[in-house]
C-alpha cells in the first residue's frame, strides 16, 4: 500500500478460509483441465482409428501405427489443450478482480479505515485504491495460490506464476483511482457512473495482452513440434501402408 496514504491495515487477519472458498467458487478452469484434455484425446483417438481403418489394410501394422502415432503426438495434444485452457483462465481472472473489489470494501469498513481517512484528511478514492492494491497482493493472491495448490497440485506453480504477472501489471502498476463514494449510511459504494466493467477496462486489456504474450511460446512450440509430428506420422504411413 502507498505509504503516503497513512492508513494502517493488518491484512493478515483477512487471510481467512472464507476468502479462499469464495475464490474457489469463482475458479472454473481446474474443472476444465480434465474436460479439455479428455475431449482432445477422444477426438484424436477417433480420427486416428478411422485413418487406420480406411488407409491401412494390415491389422497388425494398423495397430502398431496407431500406437506409435499416439505416442509421438502426445506433446502436440498437451500443447493444444493448454492453449485452449487459457481462455477459461482469463475469464476466471476477471472474476477474481471482482472478488478483490468486494473484499476491499469489507476491509475498508471493518478495519475502521474510514475514520483514519477522515482524521488524516485524505481523499476517499486515493485511499480506497491503495487498500485495493494491498488486498489484491496480501489477501487475494495468497488465497488464490492456496486454492490452486489444493485443486491442481503439480500444475499450480506455472499458473501461480502467470497470475502473479497479471496482478503486478493490473494492480500494482496501475495508477488509476477507483471511483467510490459513501452512501447515506457511510457504506462504500461505486459512483453512479462507475461500473465493474469500467474499473476493470484497463485490467482486462492488460490481461488480454499478458495472455497473448504467455500463449505465444506455447503456440510457437506447437507449430514447430506439430510440423515434426506430421513429418514423422507421414513417414510412418509410407512405411506401413
Amino acid at each position: 500500500m502507498n505509504p503516503n496514504s497513512k492508513l494502517r491495515v493488518d491484512y493478515s487477519k483477512y487471510q481467512v478460509d472464507e476468502v479462499s472458498e469464495t475464490i474457489a467458487d469463482a475458479l472454473f478452469f481446474p474443472l476444465y483441465i480434465g474436460k479439455v484434455l479428455g475431449t482432445n484425446l477422444i477426438i484424436f483417438w477417433a480420427l486416428l482409428t478411422l485413418f487406420c481403418i480406411f488407409f491401412l489394410d494390415n491389422i497388425f501394422l494398423g495397430v502398431l501405427f496407431w500406437i506409435i502415432t499416439f505416442i509421438v503426438s502426445i506433446p502436440s495434444i498437451l500443447l493444444f489443450s493448454i492453449i485452449r485452457l487459457f481462455s477459461t483462465i482469463k475469464n476466471d481472472i476477471d472474476n477474481v478482480f471482482k472478488i478483490t473489489l468486494e473484499t476491499t470494501k469489507h476491509v475498508y469498513e471493518d478495519a475502521g479505515l474510514l475514520k483514519q481517512q477522515r482524521e488524516a484528511d485524505l481523499p476517499l478514492k486515493a485511499t480506497f485504491s491503495d487498500v485495493f492494491k494491498g488486498v489484491a497482493m496480501y489477501v487475494i493472491r495468497p488465497s488464490l495460490k492456496k486454492v490452486l495448490e489444493k485443486r491442481i497440485k503439480l500444475f499450480a506453480w506455472p499458473l501461480t506464476f502467470l497470475i502473479d504477472i497479471i496482478f503486478k501489471k493490473t494492480v500494482i502498476n496501475s495508477s488509476s483511482e477507483i471511483g467510490v463514494e459513501l452512501d447515506n449510511e457511510d457504506h462504500i459504494v461505486l459512483e453512479e457512473n462507475t461500473t465493474l466493467d469500467k474499473i476493470n477496462k484497463g485490467g482486462e486489456k492488460t490481461t488480454s495482452v499478458t495472455f497473448s504474450v504467455v500463449k505465444f511460446p506455447f503456440r510457437l512450440v506447437l507449430v514447430i513440434y506439430g510440423l515434426l509430428n506430421y513429418t514423422l506420422v507421414y513417414l510412418l504411413y509410407l512405411l506401413f501402408r
